[in-house]
């Protein structure tokens, strides 16, 4: 989370004068550039802990892939149509290839952001966990 948007980081720099780490992040959902800096006072020699809080990860079972969008059921039954899939790792042809070779059953994960969702992974479950 970068300005409070869920964000990739692309490039982190730090200052050993100042302590300050310096991250840049592109939103998953605008792909807008976003920049945050942050300071750990006295970290121990090559241990760096960073406390940042994100979004909510789901995971939802796939019932249908159409126009780079995908209706999944939720864990409590409820359907969600048209969730967008990130354009990044070849994601959209590995959800197509898994849904369509119909070997188990796939599972989208979801990133959630104040109710904007988004796949962001693909995950096949085979056997008994279906």
């Amino acid at each position: 989370m970068l300005q409070g948007r869920p964000c990739q980081v692309i490039k982190i720099s730090t200052s050993a004068a100042t302590g300050q780490y310096r991250y840049l992040g592109v939103d998953l959902f605008t792909k807008q550039l976003h920049e945050e800096s942050s300071f750990i006072a006295n970290p121990a020699p090559s241990v760096v802990v960073q406390t940042m809080l994100g979004p909510v990860f789901k995971q939802y079972r796939v019932l249908d892939l159409s126009d780079g969008h995908v209706t999944a059921m939720t864990e409590t039954g409820d359907i969600k149509q048209g969730l967008p899939v990130i354009d990044q790792s070849n994601l959209w042809t590995r959800l197509n290839n898994a849904f369509e070779s119909g070997r188990g059953s796939v599972r989208a994960l979801v990133l959630n952001d104040s109710g904007r969702e988004l796949v962001v992974d693909v995950k096949v479950v085979h056997g008994s966990r279906l």
